[in-house]
């Protein structure tokens, strides 16, 4: 009897060690299913703020290449518009570099509208002058973010209407027409034409006319000039601060564009080809 109670005994311990061996592993598994899961939602969380912030970064590219290319298209070549080159400082990652902040002012036709109202009335005109470009870096107290950079887009419509007091050359409206602004430019120096404007970037409404986007940075542009030697077309940017008129059937825009969140934190760098015809 004693022989038989030290067997079941001993066969007891034996189920509860094999159940206890059991419960550990099954702890182990369940911590390993745990992890991996924790894992897959970390890479899925980070997978849908990486794709919303590539559809950010897309729009932006297609908002500036459609207004690119309307623009150009309507292109008045006859009076040659001018290029302004620079390079300024830009914080990127803790780092202030140097990277290119270039502009452009050409004349274009096209059906166009002040985005305020002059007089309670919408200035509209079949001619413009058109500027791109970025602000003038006096207008940041430091060198700003590339999230934060700016391009602008100022379209200064000819016209014979709109209240006189309001007329500005590089505002929505001047009142002269092509002509008039050929035979008298406006400047004093027709360089001043692709002068960056400085703007206040903690007050959207101050630059809402002239905004194209925020987050643009490195904005390049090159022009295509034939090589007679080598009997090919190249590509070339002017020196920093050697700015001129434009003569060329082809511009080549650089930029690279930042999400609003800065989760893709170098960015994604694009280049548009305009063609101005032969």
């Amino acid at each position: 009897m004693n022989n038989e109670l030290r067997t079941l005994n001993s066969e007891q311990r034996t189920i509860k060690g094999f159940t206890l061996i059991e419960l550990v592993v099954a702890i182990g598994l369940l911590a390993l299913v745990i992890s991996f899961a924790g894992m897959i939602f970390r890479v899925s969380i980070d997978s849908h703020r990486t794709a919303i912030a590539n559809a950010d970064i897309m729009q932006k590219l297609r908002v500036i290449t459609e207004q690119l290319d309307a623009d150009f298209k309507g292109g008045i070549y006859d009076y040659p518009g001018y290029l302004g080159m620079h390079t300024d400082k830009t914080n990127i990652a803790g780092k202030v570099l140097d990277v290119n902040s270039d502009c452009i002012a050409f004349f274009a036709n096209g059906d166009f509208q002040s985005t305020d109202q002059y007089g309670g009335q919408t200035i509209a005109g079949n001619v413009a002058s058109i500027f791109y470009g970025q602000p003038d870096p006096n207008s940041f107290v430091a060198p700003p973010k590339p999230q934060d950079k700016i391009l602008l887009r100022r379209q200064t419509i000819l016209t014979a209407g709109g209240p006189p007091a309001a007329s500005d050359p590089r505002g929505e409206y001047y009142r002269k027409s092509l002509s008039e602004w050929i035979a008298g430019p406006p400047f004093a120096n027709t360089q001043d034409w692709i002068r960056r404007p400085v703007i206040d970037p903690n007050n959207l409404k101050s630059y809402m006319p002239m905004y194209v986007a925020r987050g643009v940075d490195g904005f390049t542009i090159q022009f295509a000039e034939w090589d007679a030697r080598t009997g090919r077309v190249v590509w070339k940017r002017t020196t920093a601060g050697n700015s001129g008129g434009i003569r060329t059937n082809a511009f080549k825009f650089e930029f690279t564009l930042y999400d609003s969140r800065g989760i893709i934190r170098n960015g994604r760098t694009f280049t548009h080809v305009v063609f101005l015809g032969s």
